[in-house]
């Protein structure tokens, strides 16, 4: 992948986030700057942090204690964690209802 070809994947992933994390807004505040989203739970102070890695043209998400590391599979459109086998989004609903005590979903 070309460094213009990832930047403009991540850049709608964090789109993608972003439109999400509208619908939590009286419960999750975020950060967004070119390369990292930081998420801070209200309720509970924790965070979550999504953000690229250039060098590599991986995402990394990390919160709950865990990290993850994504790379994007261009014949499926998706970022994918390889050593977990689990999809970015799929993984970020999971973190995102864990941390706010209800079901979260990117699904259309």
């Amino acid at each position: 992948m070309e460094n213009k070809e990832y930047l403009k994947k991540a850049e709608e992933l964090f789109q993608r986030v972003e439109d999400k994390l509208d619908d939590y807004e009286d419960y999750i505040d975020y950060d967004h700057t070119p390369d990292k989203l930081v998420l801070n739970f209200e309720s509970s102070g924790k965070k979550v942090v999504i953000n690229t890695q250039r060098a590599i043209k991986e995402i990394w998400l990390a919160g709950n204690s865990r990290a993850w590391h994504f790379q994007f599979l261009s014949d499926q459109e998706i970022w994918f964690a390889r050593a977990e086998k689990q999809e970015f989004f799929a993984c970020l609903a999971n973190l995102l209802s864990d941390n706010l005590g209800q079901p979260v979903s990117f699904q259309n």
